[in-house]
């Protein structure tokens, strides 16, 4: 090989890296969650996890969704801030949705550096 090819392609791994390495760390917030049915009940339990700093309150939202994709249903948690390394439970309000096939979480823990 060229030394000019050797040198692109360790940049290019490097890069790699860097970029997997970011995605990995970037949600400082994690959930593990399920969908739970009995009948046509339905609720979400999970559990966030966190991983970076000590965040502030965290407003958990679960949005249920019908086979073609529509939302039927969204739920808003208001749950306490998160210590680092802390974890804490929730469960979303048991509903009457006959029709779910799936689920989505939305996690909001504050503004962002730039005040968004």
């Amino acid at each position: 090989m060229r030394r000019g090819t050797t040198i692109v392609l360790i940049v290019a791994v490097a890069f790699g890296l860097y970029v997997l390495f970011s995605l990995l760390n970037a949600e400082p917030v994690r959930v593990m969650s399920r969908l739970d049915r009995s009948g046509d009940l339905v609720s979400v339990t999970g559990e966030l996890s966190n991983t970076g700093d000590a965040s502030g309150p965290v407003t958990v939202e679960v949005r249920y969704y019908n086979e073609s994709g529509a939302t039927i249903a969204k739920d808003t948690m208001n749950l306490n801030a998160l210590a680092k390394g802390s974890s804490e439970r929730f469960q979303s309000p048991l509903r009457s949705l006959p029709g779910v096939s799936s689920y989505s979480i939305y996690l909001n823990h504050g503004r962002n550096p730039y005040g968004n």
